[in-house]
């Protein structure tokens, strides 16, 4: 009988994928009983100058954590739960994502994970999250720069526009525009030459700014 294609993971969240077409992929490996879980990365090939020469033994890869090993060698692989979350193409999105998810997820703020460091390197248990609400508010809706709540714009010849379902830096890409004079526009009223108008525009006021 054939070896499953995928090994023993679960690839319900990426769906099939040709090895091929791929450097590596992010990771999650989960004792089910207990919930405790492991984020980390894999590559599907190993190089040698640069060069792939071969497939890694990513199939039934177990990571490289000293604190999940000997959990999984103590209850043996039938109680967890490996999945691929993400599929990289290159090196630098799969050391991204790997990290991008452990900080997301506060893998080292919690007892929920087996992992002790970020990214392989530099942040190592304990550490404390100086997240409060003050700074959530500051970044959070409009003063996001990802924020794709409508907006609207206003020109000189008294017609307005209205934004939808587009980041307010994504419009100004679009429109040849320099958002930090727009930004100067909405939050003074003015640019820093005295002028009042950018390209036309006089006004960009958010929907839920609106009276």
């Amino acid at each position: 009988m054939p070896a499953p294609l995928y090994g023993h993971w679960d690839v319900t969240l990426v769906g099939r994928f040709d090895p091929e077409e791929h450097l590596g992929f992010v990771y999650q490996i989960t004792h089910v009983k207990s919930g405790k879980s492991y984020i980390g990365c894999k590559h599907l090939w190993k190089f040698r100058k640069r060069k792939k020469v071969k497939a890694s033994e990513w199939r039934y890869y177990c990571s490289s954590s000293n604190y999940l090993k000997p959990d999984i060698q103590k209850h043996g692989k039938k109680a967890f739960k490996f999945e691929i979350l993400m599929l990289c193409r290159n090196k630098r999105d799969l050391y991204y994502n790997e990290a991008k998810l452990q900080m997301q997820l506060g893998v080292l703020e919690s007892e929920d994970y087996y992992n002790a460091n970020v990214g392989g390197k530099r942040f190592f248990r304990p550490v404390t999250s100086c997240w409060d609400e003050k700074l959530k508010d500051k970044i959070r809706g409009i003063n996001n720069s990802s924020y794709r709540g409508a907006f609207f714009v206003y020109f000189k010849d008294g017609t307005i526009e209205k934004i939808e379902d587009k980041t307010f830096t994504g419009y100004c890409k679009d429109n040849d525009l320099d958002h930090r004079r727009l930004y100067e526009l909405k939050n003074k009223g003015k640019l820093r030459n005295g002028s009042k108008v950018y390209k036309g525009i006089v006004k960009l006021e958010y929907e839920n700014d609106r009276q």
